[in-house]
């Protein structure tokens, strides 16, 4: 499976909705992905499947960032946070949505931990079918023969993701994803990893500094 498709189930793994538009991180004008905190379907499962038990994890993932905190990355203190937790599979999913004045501001913070008496290992576990050397191998492959396409006239091939970026000092290990419209920085620490996804104006480099800044306040409290 394909790097880029990695992402994208990473995104629907962590994101409260999952739509061929809202996988992509926020700006350009736009909310947040995952903006609406709406019951999510998991991919591949019928929309008439009976509705998921539900799950409360241990940890309060709006408690990881606080009102000041937004403040001094955003510029505005957050009216709201929405808080959803959800199993997905082997994880446990935490989300919650920093919602600010200006909409377009919001940031999404998602924690992933394994479920309860399930398997502890994997959150690291698919962080390296994701992010391992393995997988960054075969992205880099990728791109390279998606060059060599490109300079023949042929293309890129679609449905290829951007390679993430290693990100130093930051947990035991952490990737910047970005995109043309914005980026989302993934954390791993402690058998368990996070995202965050900021909102608002800004090039990737202003949004993956944000991103920092605000990962720093949740690893101090994990």
């Amino acid at each position: 499976m394909s790097l880029g498709r990695y992402v994208i189930i990473l995104s629907c793994l962590m994101l409260t909705g999952c739509s061929s538009k809202e996988s992509a991180p926020p700006g350009n004008g736009s909310a947040p992905a995952g903006a609406s905190p709406a019951t999510a379907t998991s991919p591949g499962k019928s929309t008439t499947a009976p509705a998921a038990a539900t799950v409360i994890a241990k940890l309060d993932v709006c408690g990881l960032l606080a009102s000041d905190d937004l403040k001094k990355v955003q510029g505005e203190a957050y009216k709201d946070a929405q808080r959803s937790d959800r199993q997905e599979g082997d994880f446990i999913v935490a989300q919650c949505y920093y919602a600010l004045p200006t909409t377009v501001n919001s940031v999404v913070l998602n924690l992933t931990m394994a479920k309860e008496g399930g398997n502890a290992a994997a959150p690291r576990d698919f962080w390296q079918r994701t992010f391992g050397k393995e997988a960054q191998d075969k992205a880099e492959q990728r791109e390279k023969s998606a060059k060599k396409d490109k300079d023949k006239g042929r293309g890129e091939e679609e449905g290829e993701g951007p390679k993430p970026e290693k990100v130093n000092g930051l947990g035991d290990e952490a990737f910047w994803i970005g995109s043309r419209v914005g980026g989302a920085l993934y954390v791993f620490m402690k058998d368990q990893f996070f995202r965050i996804s900021v909102g608002g104006a800004g090039d990737q480099n202003t949004k993956l500094n944000k991103s920092k800044s605000l990962a720093q306040v949740v690893l101090k409290k994990l």
